[in-house]
């Protein structure tokens, strides 16, 4: 029998045991994941992923997935983890949760600055708002129920970005991370303003099956250190500002 050690402690290491398996959602979602030539997985779910496994002495192994079965596929051991808020799941009682990893957070993006407020009502009122079609917005249905605000429902193939530029829509919604990437990877040089504060935000870890339960404390563990050796800052940054990155990296 073979021991992995991960810091003191033992991990048994088995030919499955040596394998992470990460369910990854089929649509990209840079600069969170999306692929390269249709294979190669880029962002900072991967890397992170990649970082996470070389910490465990592990190989990583990518599952694509449809969003609705990211959660299933961890239920039915299918995959080891994937990469979610403990907030979009439904089923909690049957999951693992990594410590948090960093807050995911949302705010509101507009051509012109904002109203010095703290209340989303004077930011949205009679405004058009730029969404993805396919995505639930919790923090926003009510203004759209009570006639406040409106909704630009817009597919994922379109840069929310490059419609609020062209006064599409009044303002835009999208987490602060995505925002960033598409500021630079589209080049965009019009100032936009953020709102004062986040509409929502959720922390983002990862999530494992049962099996994981007393391998928490290697995981977590890994995860810290990956924040204290500054490899975490430098996988977000790489990612969200891709072409700084790359200039540096030729240089």
């Amino acid at each position: 029998m073979i021991w992995l050690f991960v810091g003191s402690t033992p991990l048994l290491a088995n030919e499955s045991a040596k394998v992470l398996r990460l369910a990854v959602i089929y649509v990209e979602e840079p600069p969170f994941v999306y692929t390269k030539n249709s294979s190669e997985y880029l962002g900072i779910v991967p890397s992170l992923a990649r970082a996470l496994s070389r910490e465990l002495g592990m190989r990583l192994e990518f599952l694509p997935t449809a969003r609705k079965g990211l959660e299933q596929s961890l239920i039915e051991e299918k995959a080891d983890m994937t990469w979610l808020s403990p907030d979009w799941v439904m089923n909690k009682d049957k999951l693992i949760f990594s410590d948090s990893v960093f807050l995911h957070r949302e705010f509101l993006y507009s051509k012109e600055p904002f109203v010095e407020s703290s209340d989303p009502l004077d930011w949205l009122q009679d405004k058009t708002i730029c969404i993805r079609q396919d995505y639930q917005y919790p923090s926003l249905n009510r203004f759209f129920e009570d006639g406040i605000a409106r909704a630009v429902k817009v597919s994922s193939q379109v840069p929310l970005v490059k419609l609020l530029v062209k006064e599409r829509c009044d303002v835009m919604y999208v987490n602060e991370f995505r925002e960033s990437w598409m500021i630079a990877s589209l080049g965009i040089k019009h100032k936009l303003w953020r709102s004062s504060k986040a509409l929502a935000e959720s922390d983002l870890g990862f999530i494992f099956n049962q099996n994981w339960q007393t391998k928490m404390p290697q995981v977590n563990q890994a995860l810290t250190s990956i924040k204290a050796s500054g490899e975490l800052d430098t996988i977000i940054q790489s990612n969200i500002h891709p072409k700084v990155f790359s200039k540096i990296a030729s240089n």
